[in-house]
């Protein structure tokens, strides 16, 4: 080790000035640059812990009030009835089936059941597209599915007049239900 300082000081000592001052600047901008990049570094590991500690500060939070969510469960449970729930078969007969009560087969397109699968549930949804309808139609098929609340929900409703007969209309409709997993 201290024979290599004694060569970088004789080697220094031979340079002229000018060799001097753009070996200074190269050590000058080589710091500059390493000294850059390890704020970066340091921010950026700043900023994962800071995260992970959020993280960490809101899953103990849900470890906290597992209890609450036990017990929301199981009234919400208690509320439903399992006979009562849909699977994607009994949801896609249950709507042609209404929209049969309400002389709307010939005029409805119904898209396949979609699922998306839980731990305690089954989500399904089913597009629902009615062409050339009469506002009284439209009023007695929600009035069918607002009875099967909870077990059939309409998420959304479009509704617009159709451009070849303004008294008549064109709906989309967006429904869901579930089905509960056996327990």
């Amino acid at each position: 080790m201290q024979p290599l300082v004694l060569q970088t000081k004789r080697l220094f000592r031979r340079m002229t000035v000018r060799e001097k001052l753009l070996t200074l600047l190269f050590i000058l901008v080589i710091l500059f640059l390493w000294t850059g990049n390890l704020l970066g570094r340091t921010s950026e590991w700043n900023n994962h812990r800071k995260q992970a500690q959020a993280d960490l500060l809101t899953q103990q939070q849900w470890l906290d009030r597992s209890d609450d969510y036990t017990i929301g469960l199981a009234r919400a449970l208690e509320r439903v009835d399992p006979e009562k729930t849909y699977d994607g078969q009994r949801l896609s007969g249950r709507i042609d089936t209404m929209l049969r009560q309400v002389s709307l087969s010939a005029s409805a397109d119904i898209d396949p059941v979609k699922t998306r699968e839980g731990e305690i549930f089954n989500d399904h949804n089913i597009r629902v597209r009615l062409n050339r309808i009469s506002i009284a139609q439209l009023i007695r098929l929600n009035k069918l599915l607002s009875q099967e609340t909870p077990y059939i929900n309409l998420q959304s409703v479009r509704i617009s007049k159709n451009r070849r007969k303004p008294e008549e209309l064109d709906a989309r409709y967006q429904i869901n239900s579930f089905d509960l997993k056996n327990q």
